[in-house]
């Protein structure tokens, strides 16, 4: 019986680093095996600024992980995040000379459709099979085998800042791992949490990070859109802190324990001044209005996003949030009253083992990333050079 792939992968935050070890099962599912999460400080909205304080956080992270699942993986998938993500289009078509589609055809159209134009700033991160089509006839899922006179494919290219990711990958090698693969975490976090109907129907996917917020959009089963913005839960704690004149902790704390939007409160709250000697009173009402105040600015940057979508009566499928921003209080409902869509909170699904410990919306990203990785172990090997080639511009996920 051929041995089940083991998988290590990575979502370096802005405010912790997830790690994770899987494996595949039988019936599909993936089995949790370690988890853990390490609080880091030197990452902001995506990006490194401490290589040093961000490496270590990933070593304990993966060491934890492994530990707990009696491994010892150094070979990691990896998030990347950041506003500076993009989608490319991509498309193009092929004659077929037999007059039937061949698994060849199907990888020489979907390699030439990957290669897009990027900037000389940019690197190609992954490649996302949009949709194929037949002698003109869109929409065919597997066309292998079909008579046919030639062959489209239209794809996206996920396209990232070059430094942004040689920067990440220069601290998950400081941490002594290897990282082999890079995945987009917006679109790692939708797959943990979405489902096959909600992504035919149409959905928008949230995932609210402490330092970005990841925007996909599904519709008709492929991805239509994808895009970060720079702003997040921490964004909230920042303001907290110096609206109310509390540490960093302590606005931490107030954010989880006694913040809400859409709500009208009366009453105090106690806390420790800066100082820490004496107790200061916070009306209750402040609170929320700084809380009400940035909400209302994220929520237009993200809307600023979905007018980029063309609607007729906008997602069936409603709004999935996640992220560990995404469980301030009241966030769901807010947002549902105010764009008139079902919205509800994601959490990853299809797991097994440890999944109590990874069902937690904070962990889409990383199992999202992990069932990825499992996906692409799962690839046969390729028997040429050439087919090693292909394989390198498709590094589809489909």
């Amino acid at each position: 019986m051929p041995k089940r792939p083991l998988v290590l992968a990575l979502d370096v935050g802005t405010t912790k680093v997830s790690a994770l070890v899987a494996e595949a099962r039988t019936d599909g599912e993936l089995a949790v095996l370690g988890i853990a999460a390490t609080p880091v400080v030197g990452m902001r909205r995506g990006l490194v600024f401490e290589v040093e304080r961000v490496a270590m956080a990933i070593r304990d992270a993966a060491n934890r992980a492994n530990s707990m699942a009696g491994t010892d993986l150094t070979h990691a998938s990896v998030a990347v995040n950041g506003d500076h993500l993009g989608i490319i289009p991509g498309q193009a078509r092929v004659g077929l000379k037999n007059g039937m589609v061949r698994t060849e055809d199907l990888q020489t159209v979907l390699a030439k459709a990957s290669q897009v134009s990027l900037d000389a700033q940019q690197e190609a991160i992954q490649t996302i099979r949009r949709s194929i089509g037949v002698d003109g006839f869109r929409g065919v899922v597997d066309p292998v085998g079909m008579v046919a006179h030639q062959l489209d494919a239209e794809v996206f290219v996920v396209a990232g800042a070059s430094t942004v990711v040689r920067n990440l990958r220069r601290v998950v090698t400081m941490a002594g791992l290897s990282p082999t693969q890079l995945i987009p975490a917006p679109r790692a976090s939708a797959e943990a949490v979405l489902s096959e109907d909600e992504k035919q129907l149409g959905v928008v996917h949230l995932d609210v990070g402490g330092g970005t917020t990841g925007i996909t959009v599904y519709r008709g089963g492929h991805l239509q859109y994808l895009g970060v913005i720079p702003l997040g839960g921490e964004s909230i704690t920042s303001d907290l802190s110096v609206g109310l004149g509390v540490v960093t902790t302590q606005a931490e704390r107030l954010k989880l324990e006694y913040a809400a939007v859409g709500t009208d409160r009366e009453g105090t709250l106690e806390v420790r001044a800066v100082s820490g000697q004496s107790v200061k009173l916070i009306p209750v009402k402040e609170l929320e209005e700084i809380v009400s105040a940035r909400v209302d600015e994220w929520t237009r940057f993200v809307e600023n996003h979905l007018q980029r979508i063309e609607w007729q009566k906008g997602p069936a499928g409603g709004v999935v949030l996640t992220g560990g921003g995404a469980m301030l209080k009241g966030l769901a409902s807010h947002l549902g009253s105010r764009w008139g869509w079902p919205v509800r909170m994601g959490a990853p699904f299809g797991l097994g083992g440890l999944s109590d410990l990874s069902r937690s919306p904070g962990y889409a990203t990383v199992v999202g990333v992990a069932r990825n990785a499992v996906l692409n172990a799962q690839k046969p090997e390729p028997d040429s050079v050439w087919d090693r080639v292909i394989q390198f511009w498709m590094h589809l996920w489909t």
